[in-house]
């Protein structure tokens, strides 16, 4: 059981070994721009050469470091291959959906949540 319990943990460590090793590139684009006269939409797009557990590690950094707190963090799919996260600062929202494309390729969208207060 021991030695069971020693090889799960050496794996885990040697499977996330190259990501602790990555410098922590910011995305394309840092900051969602706001887009004047939008309500809601996706303010950002794109693609990760990563797989989903890596960029779910690297967009939690990206919003970290500019002080957001997560609120939620909601799994989708029957392997949960979709992730949504919705984060908050200074009564500012942004919700983040990530899903698989491929094996070592992620997919992302970023959008401020809007509301008739805002």
């Amino acid at each position: 059981m021991r030695s069971r319990v020693v090889t799960i943990v050496l794996g885990l460590f040697m499977l996330l070994l190259p990501l602790a090793a990555q410098e922590v590139v910011p995305l394309a684009n840092p900051q969602p721009k706001p887009q004047p006269n939008l309500k809601g939409g996706w303010e950002e797009q794109g693609k990760m050469d990563i797989s989903l557990a890596a960029a779910r590690v690297r967009m939690k950094t990206r919003f970290e470091l500019k002080q957001f707190q997560l609120k939620h963090e909601i799994e989708m799919g029957k392997h949960n291959e979709r992730c949504l996260m919705l984060w908050e600062k200074d009564g500012r929202q942004f919700i983040v959906m990530l899903w698989r494309m491929d094996v070592n390729q992620t997919g992302y969208s970023i959008g401020e949540v809007k509301n008739d207060r805002n």
